[in-house]
């Protein structure tokens, strides 16, 4: 049976998967590059993990708005920016590359599940 600690206890676990892609880039990284450079190329999957985390706690704990929707929206952009920064500053082993399909998932789970989550608004 599905309660809502559990549901809760498995968002929040699935949703850091993206924060795992974060440290398989921060790893593979060179370790010559300031520590700076290393986590700005590697920020992607945090902020996915954040946004998802956020969405769930406003909509569960919160008070979603439907005002929020659009917030939400526009910060769902930052990690794709974040992305392409780390597609053209990354000089690690590019193979890593292919972790963006995971974090691309969740981002579109993050912004679908997410906006409903924080307007309050569910289909």
């Amino acid at each position: 049976m599905v309660t809502f600690q559990s549901a809760m206890v498995f968002w929040f676990s699935a949703s850091l998967l993206p924060l795992l892609t974060s440290v398989a880039y921060f790893r593979s990284s060179p370790t010559g590059e300031p520590v700076a450079q290393r986590l700005a190329v590697s920020a992607h999957g945090a902020v996915i993990s954040a946004l998802c985390i956020g969405a769930v706690a406003i909509g569960a704990f919160g008070s979603p708005r439907q005002e929020y929707g659009n917030l939400f929206g526009l910060l769902c952009w930052l990690p794709v920016a974040l992305i392409g920064y780390s597609f053209w500053r990354f000089r690690g082993n590019k193979q890593v590359h292919l972790l963006q399909a995971i974090n691309l998932l969740w981002l579109l789970a993050a912004a679908f599940l997410g906006g409903m989550a924080v307007t309050g608004v569910w289909l």
